[in-house]
Order: C-alpha cells, then structure tokens, then sequence
C-alpha cells in the first residue's frame, strides 16, 4: 500500500498500529501494509468497528471532563437543567471507562495478503473483534486490491483478487474456484 495510506491509517487509528514501527524481532508491522491501495477502505472501516468501543468512551469523558457542576445535556426552556449535573465522581467512572476500553483496542501484529485475501493478525482481540476481522477478511475478496472495484479472485498459481479491468492489465483470465464452488452452478 501507498506510504500516504499507511500513514493515514496510523495516524488514524494510532492504538492499532502503535507497533507500526516497532523492530522485527517485535511485530512484523514493520514491513507496513503488504497488500494494494484497494483495500484501504475496508481497513478504515474495519478500524473504525474495532475501535468504536473506545472512540465513544473517548467523546463521553471529553464532553464531560471540564464541567464539574454543569448540566449533561443543557438546559430547559426555563433555564432549568436537564439531566445529571456533572459530579468529579462521573467524570473519574468516565475515566475508568475510557482506561478500560483503551486497554481493549487490539494491537495489529501484520496486515497482509495472502492466498487473493486480506489478512489482519492482531494481539488483544475479543470474539467481537475477531468476528469483524472475519467479516473485512471476506469482503476482500470480492473487492479488487489495486483499485477497490468489485472483484474476483483469480489464479495463475498465484491469487490475486482483482477487478476485470487489472484482472487483464496482468494477464489474468483464469478465475479461481475453491473446491466448495465446484458444486455451484
């Protein structure tokens, strides 16, 4: 992936890549992205689910954390408040919890492709994550890594998922079939 990708996504989602350049003996993030620019819309949103825990936990404590005596929510009509007036005590549970979910964002170990498909290894994962993983993982391949198009996964000994159009740019013309899509008519 592009050098301009990569650090969009860091820089984005900085809990995710903090290793992004850590040394090999470390993590393998530091061989970066190892796939095309196709996928990286399916990364930031694959980030954006991993992470969603954590950002609304984040914008809770930030909304509240310098208004000790202020309303939550604003005020009335008449001028009289609606909602919690915000105590130390919600403030410092707010701050548990954004500890808490920070602790939960899993830490990505390397990104790449492998066999035509998205791979997202990470440490820390809950089963929710890594059902979302599973799900981005899916999605690519039908989504060409050079471009993002509609894609098919097509072999020449090596797989590749690629859209019609870079599918011919590299030669492409046998589509692969996995031995469950035998069957398929």
């Amino acid at each position: 992936m592009r050098k301009e990708l990569d650090e969009a996504l860091c820089a984005k989602y900085p809990l995710i890549f903090k290793d992004r350049h850590e040394n090999m003996q470390h993590t393998a993030m530091c061989w970066g992205f190892s796939h095309g620019d196709g996928w990286y819309n399916i990364l930031d949103v694959l980030c954006g689910m991993l992470t969603g825990d954590y950002r609304q936990a984040k914008s809770r404590y930030e909304s509240i954390k310098d208004k000790v005596g202020q309303p939550t929510f604003g005020f009335r009509d008449n001028g009289d408040p609606v909602g919690k007036i915000v105590t130390q005590e919600l403030i410092d549970e707010a701050k548990v919890k954004l500890d808490e979910e920070t602790a939960k964002v899993p830490v990505a170990s390397q990104v790449k492709e492998k066999f035509g498909g998205l791979r997202f290894y990470v440490n820390g994962a809950t089963d929710k994550h890594w059902n979302y993983i599973s799900i981005a993982e899916n999605f690519s391949y039908r989504t060409c890594e050079e471009c993002g198009s509609p894609g098919k996964t097509y072999t020449d000994g090596w797989h590749r998922t690629l859209c019609d159009i870079h599918a011919a740019m590299a030669g492409r013309t046998e589509e692969y079939q996995s031995d469950e899509d035998e069957g398929d008519e």
